[in-house]
């Protein structure tokens, strides 16, 4: 009789011992499972950062690109460009990207924008409003670096750095008066206006 019951607790004692190796076996199985699962917002984080540093030039088509030269000394590239790679005044979405060859300060960039808003003989009150909003949103450049400006519609528009979003521009004649600098027909760079109208080629 007690053979029976020391069988019988063997028996239990291996069913138990089955049962904890499965269950141990189990929870190997599904940790890592868990562990993936707990990693899973991290991954939609990284989707969201790679998507917010897109290239912002790619839902445009060239309209015309050309450098800004000045003494001997190639200060950037320029390229107009619109959704249908086709340029006409008031029409928008429209984009102008700028890659710098060379670093300059926004001090610099400032003044030089300041400089021709003057000659193209805006207003000083609005100069200065213009500056003001540009001095909060533009960075120092180094050579390489995009400074993007995305025009939506006549009243909003948006710079970016190195396709990373600035502050977005609500003033309903900002936009125009800084396309001017380049597209207006009182620009001081004819040549470079002709190019990125697609009127002139430029190897660059």
């Amino acid at each position: 009789m007690s053979s029976v019951r020391n069988r019988s607790s063997n028996l239990g004692f291996s069913f138990l011992n089955s049962s904890c190796l499965s269950l141990l076996a189990l929870s190997l199985l599904t940790a890592p499972l868990k562990a993936l699962e707990a990693k899973t917002p991290d991954f939609e984080n990284i989707t969201i950062e790679l998507n917010d540093a897109a290239d912002v030039t790619q839902t445009f088509q060239e309209v015309g690109r050309g450098e800004m030269d000045w003494l001997w000394f190639s200060l950037y590239k320029a390229r107009l460009m619109t959704v249908n790679g086709r340029y006409q005044q008031g029409q928008y979405p429209l984009l102008l990207d700028i890659e710098y060859y060379r670093d300059i300060e926004s001090e610099d960039l400032l003044e030089a924008t300041k400089d021709q808003w003057q000659h193209l003989k805006f207003a000083e009150k609005d100069i200065q409003r213009w500056l003001s909003l540009l001095t909060a949103t533009w960075p120092d450049v180094k050579q390489g670096d995009h400074l993007s400006f995305k025009v939506m519609d006549g009243q909003t528009s948006q710079f970016f750095f190195n396709h990373q979003s600035l502050d977005i521009i609500h003033d309903a004649n900002f936009a125009e008066a800084f396309l001017a600098i380049w597209l207006s027909k009182d620009t001081s760079r004819p040549n470079l206006r002709a190019q990125l109208l697609g009127e002139k080629p430029c190897d660059c």
